[in-house]
């Protein structure tokens, strides 16, 4: 409970300094867009946390820059699409061939959206940005739904293939 409690004043803190830094921005320079701002300490953060410091970045960068928030939930959501892509290796037979067809499908819908996002004049940065969050958390519930069937997921160091890749368990 008070980790929770400390990870919430956390976050509650950086929105608060992310929001009083592009506020001070734009009212000192408005003709020049604010640069995505990168936390330089998010190693240490819990993902959760990562995560929402991500978008609080994006929604505020989206106001002042919407090309660039666009671009920095695409990159986001490309890494969120591979680490599911790797996370379903885990999956057996036919489901795992499935599976990284489906992820592939994902990423050029995914690079579509960023595409149609960014040739419009004035993009709407949330809209673009719910989509393609839209993308990755369907393909996050499809690789729960096939690891939740009995006998989807490899045995835990069980597979040769990867022991001889050199991947340790």
């Amino acid at each position: 409970m008070v980790i929770s409690m400390t990870n919430r004043l956390l976050a509650l803190v950086i929105a608060l300094a992310l929001s009083g830094g592009i506020a001070a921005h734009a009212a000192q320079a408005p003709q020049q867009p604010l640069a995505p701002i990168g936390l330089p300490s998010a190693s240490s953060l819990p993902a959760a946390l990562q995560t929402a410091a991500s978008r609080i970045t994006e929604t505020a960068t989206g106001a002042i820059d919407p090309s660039a928030a666009i671009r920095s939930a695409f990159q986001r959501n490309r890494v969120a699409l591979e680490q599911l892509r790797q996370q379903g290796s885990q999956l057996t037979g036919s489901a795992h061939p499935a599976f990284n067809q489906l992820i592939s499908d994902d990423e050029r819908a995914l690079t579509e959206l960023e595409r149609a996002a960014l040739a419009t004049t004035r993009p709407v940065a949330s809209s673009a940005i719910a989509e393609m969050d839209q993308l990755v958390a369907s393909a996050q519930a499809e690789l729960d739904r096939e690891l939740a069937q009995p006998g989807a997921a490899k045995a835990h160091g069980s597979d040769k293939s990867e022991k001889s890749h050199g991947n340790d368990h």
